[in-house]
């Protein structure tokens, strides 16, 4: 992982749903390096671009993407 890469939250935990974030939302990693084995990451709306939170989230709960994957495109109601 590395700044910038493309991220999904993947896991659950409190302290994310806390800040209102999902599993399945995307986000960008915003750190050059890991703090005990969390990252920064932004969370942003798709559409918007509105920053959802800003937080540290474990390594292992996050899955990095090349680019956006089709499927997982929100529809823009």
């Amino acid at each position: 992982m590395k700044y910038l890469d493309l991220v999904e939250l993947i896991k659950e935990k409190p302290a994310y749903t806390k800040a209102g974030v999902k599993i399945g939302d995307f986000g960008a990693v915003m750190s050059e390096k890991t703090v005990d084995g969390k990252w920064q990451v932004v969370f942003s709306e798709f559409h918007t671009g509105k920053d959802i939170a800003d937080i540290m989230v474990d390594e292992e709960d996050l899955r990095v993407y090349d680019k956006m994957p089709d499927d997982k495109i929100p529809k823009n109601n």
